[in-house]
C-alpha cells in the first residue's frame, strides 16, 4: 500500500484548462502488476466464487455498473471516465478476493508486515521532517517523490509566520499518510493480548507511528486518533480489570510513553498553533467551500447517474464565487463526490456498502479495532477524497470493506 512507484500517461483526457492533473493520469503502478497478477493466478477460483454469490448481489452490483455506465453517455471526458470504470472493477475484484480470502491469511504474517511499513513509513516521514524535503536516492523506487518545502503545490504549514513542511513519506500527501498509519496502527491494536510477543513490538511502534502522524499536521487525522487512543485504553483498561488481571506496571510503559510525546510536541504549541490558526476565511476553507457548491450544482443537474465517473473536473466552472480560476481538485467529501459524478444511484450503493460493513464490524471480535477502521474511512472521507481519487487510497478502502465484510 504505501508505494505510489509508477509510470505516468499523459493523453488528452488529462488536461482540464490546459491544466496536466495527476488525477486524470492514466497511470500504472506496481501495485496494479501485482493486483493483476493475483487476477491471473486466481481468476478460476473467482469463477466459482461469482457463481456462489446470491443473485440479489450480484443484480444489484450489475445494476451500479450499468448506471456508472450510462453516466458516461454524453459525458464531457469520456476516455477519463472509461479509465474510472476500469479502476472500479480493479479496486472491486480486490475487494472480492480479501472477503474470500482474509479469513486463511497468517496473521503472524500480516502484524510483522504492518510493523516493517509503519516503521519504515514514519523513519523516512522523520528524515524528511528535519532535512524539510525528500531524502531520495534508493527511496524513490519505494514511491517517494523529490520535492522540498519550495516545491509548487507542495503540502506546508504556516504556523506563527513560519512554513514547516508536512513529511509525505512514500505517499501522495500527508493527509493520505496520515489516513493509513490510523488504519494500520488499529489493526495491529487487534493482536493486543493474541500473545506476548504482539503486544512487546507493539507499543514502539504505535509511538512512533503516533508521533509521526502528529508531525503529518493533518488536522481531521490527529483528532480522530486522540480519539481513538482514549476509547481503546478505556477498552483495554475494562477488559483487564473484569478479567481480573489489573496490573498498573502492564500498560504504565505506554501510558508515559504517549505523555512524553504529547508533551515534547505539544509545549512550544507547535500542534496546538496548527488548530488555533484554522481560519473559515482560508483560502483552501473558500475553495472548499466553492467544490462542495460546484459538486451539489452537478448532482442537481443529473441527479440520476451524476456527471460521469472521472468527470467531476472538467464540469467544474473555471470561475466559482469569488474564486478566479478555482483551484482543480476533487470536492473534499467522498460522498459528494459519489454523488456528484454517480448521482443517487451510486449514492445509494456507496451508503448501503458502508451500512452493511459497519454492521459486519461491528459483530466480529478484534476488540472493535475493525469497527474503528471502517469508522475512520468514513470520518476522515468526510473532509478528503483520497479513498476514491488516489492509488493508495483506493488500495486503503478496498481492504477495510474486504476485512469487514470478509467471511471470518
Amino acid at each position: 500500500m504505501p508505494t505510489q512507484f509508477g509510470k505516468h500517461f499523459w493523453p488528452n483526457s488529462s488536461f482540464v484548462y490546459g491544466l496536466r492533473l495527476d488525477y486524470l493520469s492514466p497511470i500504472i503502478y506496481l501495485t496494479d502488476i501485482l493486483i493483476l497478477v493475483i487476477f491471473i493466478f486466481y481468476f478460476p477460483k473467482l469463477i466459482k466464487v461469482i457463481a456462489k454469490i446470491q443473485k440479489k448481489y450480484l443484480i444489484g452490483f450489475a445494476l451500479f455498473l450499468l448506471f456508472l455506465s450510462l453516466g458516461l453517455i454524453g459525458a464531457k471526458n469520456y476516455q477519463a471516465g472509461l479509465y474510472g470504470m476500469i479502476k472500479v472493477l480493479e479496486f472491486s475484484f480486490l475487494g472480492v478476493f480479501i472477503i474470500e480470502n482474509f479469513k486463511t491469511l497468517n496473521k503472524t504474517i500480516l502484524f510483522i508486515l504492518l510493523w516493517i511499513t509503519i516503521t519504515f513509513g514514519s523513519a523516512l516521514a522523520l528524515l524528511q521532517y528535519f532535512n524539510q524535503g525528500s531524502i531520495g536516492g534508493l527511496f524513490y523506487y519505494f514511491g517517494e517523490r523529490t520535492f522540498n518545502a519550495q516545491t509548487p503545490g507542495i503540502a506546508n504549514a504556516s504556523i506563527n509566520g513560519q512554513l514547516f513542511l508536512r513529511p509525505y513519506a512514500t505517499f501522495s500527501h500527508p493527509n493520505v499518510f496520515a489516513g493509513f498509519l490510523i488504519i494500520a496502527m488499529l489493526f495491529l491494536f487487534a493482536f493486543v493480548g493474541k500473545a506476548k510477543v504482539f503486544s512487546l513490538f507493539l507499543w514502539p511502534v504505535i509511538i512512533l507511528g503516533t508521533s509521526v502522524l502528529l508531525l503529518t499536521l493533518s488536522r481531521t487525522a490527529i483528532l480522530l486518533w486522540v480519539t481513538y487512543l482514549i476509547i481503546l485504553f478505556g477498552i483495554w483498561m475494562y477488559e483487564k480489570y473484569k478479567k481480573g488481571n489489573y496490573n498498573p506496571t502492564v500498560f504504565v510503559p505506554a501510558v508515559v510513553g504517549l505523555l512524553a510525546i504529547f508533551i515534547i510536541l505539544f509545549q512550544n504549541g507547535f500542534i496546538l498553533q496548527r488548530f488555533i490558526s484554522t481560519d473559515l476565511n482560508d483560502e483552501s476553507i473558500i475553495q472548499r467551500q466553492a467544490l462542495m457548491s460546484s459538486s451539489i450544482t452537478m448532482f442537481a443537474n443529473h441527479p440520476i447517474v451524476g456527471v460521469g465517473v472521472n468527470n467531476f473536473f472538467d464540469n467544474l466552472s473555471p470561475i466559482a464565487g469569488n474564486q478566479r480560476n478555482i483551484l482543480i481538485q476533487p470536492v473534499h467529501n467522498i460522498f459528494l463526490l459519489i454523488m456528484s459524478e454517480a448521482g443517487a444511484v451510486g449514492l445509494m450503493f456507496a451508503v448501503y456498502l458502508f451500512s452493511v460493513s459497519l454492521l459486519r464490524s461491528s459483530r466480529q471480535k478484534q476488540k472493535g479495532t475493525l469497527l474503528l477502521a471502517v469508522f475512520a474511512v468514513i470520518f476522515l472521507g468526510m473532509f478528503d477524497h483520497y479513498f476514491l481519487t488516489l492509488q493508495q487510497g483506493q488500495l486503503l478502502l478496498s481492504f477495510v470493506l474486504g476485512i469487514a465484510l470478509a467471511k471470518s
